[in-house]
């Protein structure tokens, strides 16, 4: 039986209260300055977990920022599967990394290849992986991810492939479900897709991209999303105020029960 670490446990512990708001920091968008305002406007919205990583992630930046996080705030966070993780070091039982596939990624970095190439630097980098999908829909965007990726969004009108991505998923033993759009996604996620993930599946989802209001927000989680992640919207103006009407918007929800 595969252990599941303690960084997905406490976001277990998180979602028993009420469904999570995920801010993601992009490290190519900040400096050490830049990102101390960051984590402070964030450290003050009540919020513990954060997502460190972006389409193009130098991970010398990358590495900056996390150690700031870790030494300077009580945040615990998780990483996005890059091409080089030897280039990171977190600290136990604070970060982790998704251990992702995108199944409808024709780069084959994104199948195999990636996780092949990484897998003997996750303990000597003290990452812990959270085995995940990330899966594009379509959101009438093409973003830096879509592009890399070459991945096949999948229709707005056709929630059934989603869900039968994540049955695919679930019974290989993957737990977390990342619905993505493509960095500035001018469409939210699709409630239908939403909707049937979270009734018939048994995987943790997380809606991303194209989420700019807490009207959004409320929509997500009255879906049954159990987290969303916030990011390019932080970087415009208001975006923080923003957050925290999402964060209240949170708290009306129920909690839920993973482990």
């Amino acid at each position: 039986m595969y252990h599941i670490g303690n960084v997905e446990k406490r976001i277990y512990e998180l979602r028993k209260d009420h469904p999570l708001v995920i801010p993601q920091l992009d490290p190519d968008k900040h400096t050490k300055e830049s990102a101390r305002k960051w984590f402070d406007e964030v450290e003050k919205a009540g919020i513990s977990f954060i997502v460190i990583g972006g389409s193009t992630l130098d991970p010398f930046q990358a590495q900056e920022l996390l150690n700031i996080a870790l030494k300077d705030y009580n945040f615990i966070a998780a990483l996005y599967l890059g091409n080089n993780l030897s280039a990171i070091k977190g600290e136990k039982d604070r970060t982790a990394v998704y251990w992702m596939q995108i199944p409808n990624s024709l780069n084959t970095l994104y199948g195999w290849d990636g996780l092949i190439s990484n897998s003997l630097n996750l303990e000597r980098c003290e990452l812990e992986p959270i085995p995940s999908v990330y899966v594009f829909d379509d959101r009438n965007s093409v973003g830096t991810a879509n592009w890399i990726s070459r991945s096949h969004s999948i229709p707005r009108e056709k929630p059934e492939i989603s869900l039968a991505i994540a049955k695919a998923a679930q019974y290989l033993g993957i737990r977390f479900y990342i619905m993505a759009g493509g960095s500035g996604s001018t469409n939210p996620p699709p409630l239908s897709h939403i909707e049937k993930l979270s009734k018939q599946s048994k995987l943790f989802v997380i809606p991303t991209s194209g989420i700019n209001t807490a009207e959004h927000a409320k929509e997500m989680f009255a879906a049954g999303a159990d987290a969303i992640h916030i990011g390019n919207r932080l970087e415009k103006e208001g975006g923080f105020e923003v957050l925290n009407e999402m964060v209240k918007m949170s708290k009306l929800y129920p909690g839920k029960s993973f482990l």
